[in-house]
């Protein structure tokens, strides 16, 4: 029996006290540690010690629980066995199945989350979890004329407060109809919730001031476990400023690989650095001058941090560049990674910035990974593999009214030609009406020989599609040697930056290039601004779509950053660059940039184009902007 009682004593005792509320089976942990502290009382009034106070034996315990002492200890040991199953009940939370309720709509038991909405309409799946209107943030969002309010843990376990700072982008940035404005000047003031009151909004719909929420919020139907699970977990959500940013600075960070050419490089880096020196000195300013504004513009001083630009680089293998990117990142912990070059794909980057979940904006590769989806990682386009797409769908619409379409594909072993050569096959792979023969090379050796196989054939190919990965420069000039090698040439944009100055009017008439940027007889609006700003800072344009799309992610970050005020949450960027990126920041260099919640790729399809018979003109579009 004694020993019994120090074994229940020993387990009671080294129950683990948690720094914050966590609410299970409807104990809140502020009950747990009333339990706890209860328990000790009683047994210190009893003079019996914890395990952690002596060294316990079997002689020490039995000397304890004899002689006239025995009742008590029998009452004691009953009296620890029901604080021990309640503080059991106590530590049995799971912020981790909180998770994924609230991201996935999925309970502990793997079954899909049922509700009801507007008042009598069930639902039961995985469109209505908590994510998909609070966001993975937990900041809301606005959207249609609808207010989605935050659900993060300082909002729902605080009384409201309003901030005219965090509620200034909503009231009079954003085209919103009169019922919304109408809403934001009623904010329905209510306490702090609590684990009851918060069960309570989530299940019936009315807050903690008794108030019946918007009809549109579902009405959730968990169980208790579930119930505390969630609830945990949002006492988890958005609590602190994500890493990378302190009190005064936010740090930056921008990829780029050893072997990137030189010109690029300095054209990315270049313009970068200008933008960080022209944003700080902004800041430093106004910083130093704490009531610069007699309006609004004060208030939105507790945001201000100095921007920090580190540049990573990236050696060797890329099966190494998780590591470096790991160490560099223990150095110093950055808020977001801005564009960035690469040579090959950019998978090992985004690998990283998953498994971080770092926000990694608009870097300028073709090579995106395309396969998984992401949560940080967001692109131009799809690279190669949507100009594949873009050029099959117009074969197939072109070649519609033949019976049979012989397609002759030749790619590089490089991922550059792979890649691309993979989508096209993908794509005519179920198309009874083509014949695809794919032709691969290794080296230019191997290349110079299946072109000129190719030219030997006595009947040449309708359609030859080819993606020269390194070799661009190689193909065109065979092809300015052979240029009716086939009735129609199929290339991909980054070709055209290899063009040989004199090309035959034979071969003009039948190369196509797939071309995912804007084709414009005259300049873009916000060009005009950007080309400005670069001039007067001394920039020099060397590669103006690269250093256009550079100033487009940066403005785009600024512009974010604006918007989450001082809530520091890289979810809660990632959210607002969704939101902005359809604004007025497009500089000309894409047709159209948006993007909407879950969306990674801005633009979303290409032109076919031909080059212009003037050879001042560039090339001019062929195809409507297709989106396959």
């Amino acid at each position: 029996m004694p020993i019994i009682l120090a074994t229940i004593k020993c387990i009671i005792c080294h129950i683990p006290i948690y720094a914050q509320p966590i609410p299970v089976n409807g104990l809140d942990l502020r009950v747990c540690l009333v339990l706890k502290t209860s328990l000790k009382n009683i047994n210190k009034s009893l003079a019996i010690p914890c395990s952690e106070d002596i060294n316990m034996n079997t002689q020490t315990a039995s000397n304890r629980f004899t002689g006239s002492d025995h009742l008590p200890h029998i009452l004691l040991t009953l009296i620890n066995m029901i604080f021990f199953v309640l503080l059991t009940s106590c530590a049995q939370s799971r912020p981790d199945l909180g998770k994924q309720l609230y991201r996935e709509g999925k309970l502990s038991s793997g079954e899909s989350v049922s509700a009801t909405t507007q008042g009598d309409i069930s639902f039961s799946g995985t469109q209505f979890s908590c994510v998909n209107c609070h966001r993975r943030s937990g900041y809301g969002s606005s959207e249609g004329g609808n207010y989605v309010l935050p659900v993060t843990a300082p909002s729902l376990f605080n009384p409201r407060t309003l901030d005219r700072a965090n509620l200034f982008k909503k009231m009079f940035k954003e085209y919103q109809p009169k019922r919304f404005t109408a809403r934001m000047h009623m904010p329905q003031m209510r306490p702090a919730y609590t684990d009851k009151s918060l069960a309570r909004a989530i299940r019936e719909g009315i807050d903690s001031a008794g108030t019946q929420l918007n009809p549109l919020m579902p009405k959730y139907q968990l169980p208790d476990e579930d119930m505390a699970n969630l609830i945990a977990y949002l006492k988890t959500l958005s609590t602190m400023p994500d890493p990378g940013v302190d009190q005064s600075t936010i740090y930056f960070a921008t990829v780029i690989s050893d072997k990137i050419d030189s010109v690029k490089r300095r054209a990315m880096l270049q313009t970068m650095r200008k933008f960080f020196e022209w944003m700080n000195r902004d800041t430093r300013g106004d910083l130093r001058n704490p009531n610069f504004s007699p309006h609004y513009r004060t208030e939105f001083i507790k945001a201000y941090r100095v921007w920090n630009l580190a540049v990573w680089e990236l050696k060797g293998d890329p099966q190494s560049w998780q590591q470096q990117l790991q160490v560099y990142y223990q150095q110093q912990p950055v808020f977001a990674i801005i564009s960035g070059q690469v040579t090959g794909a950019w998978k090992p980057v985004q690998t990283f910035c998953e498994n971080m979940e770092i926000p990694c904006l608009f870097p300028h590769t073709a090579l995106p990974e395309i396969d998984k989806k992401s949560a940080y990682s967001v692109y131009f386009n799809r690279g190669l593999s949507l100009e594949a797409d873009v050029i099959a769908k117009q074969i197939i619409q072109q070649q519609a009214d033949k019976a049979n379409i012989q397609i002759t594909q030749i790619y590089s072993a490089e991922q550059e030609g792979m890649t691309p050569a993979d989508a096209i096959n993908n794509t005519m792979k179920n198309n009874n009406h083509v014949q695809l023969d794919n032709y691969v090379f290794h080296d230019i050796a191997e290349l110079q020989s299946q072109l000129k196989k190719l030219s030997e054939i006595h009947e040449r190919p309708d359609l030859l599609v080819l993606w020269p990965g390194a070799y661009s420069r190689e193909v065109l000039e065979w092809l300015q040697d052979n240029p009716t090698l086939a009735n129609t040439v199929y290339l991909p944009s980054k070709a055209l930056d290899a063009l040989p100055q004199a090309i035959p009017s034979s071969l003009k008439q039948r190369m196509l290039f797939s071309y995912p940027y804007e084709v414009a007889s005259v300049q873009h609006p916000r060009a005009y601004r950007v080309h400005a700003w670069m001039n007067s800072r001394g920039i020099e344009v060397t590669d103006k779509r690269l250093q256009f799309n550079t100033y487009y992610a940066l403005t785009l970050v600024q512009y974010g950053l604006d918007a989450i005020v001082d809530n520091f949450s890289r979810d809660y960027l990632m959210e607002y660059i969704e939101h902005e990126a359809e604004n007025a920041l497009n500089p000309g260099t894409f047709p159209r940039l948006s993007l909407g919640p879950g969306q990674r790729f801005a633009s979303k399809g290409a032109y076919i184009v031909k080059l212009s018979a003037d050879e001042e003109s560039g090339v001019i579009a062929v195809s409507d902007w297709i989106i396959p």
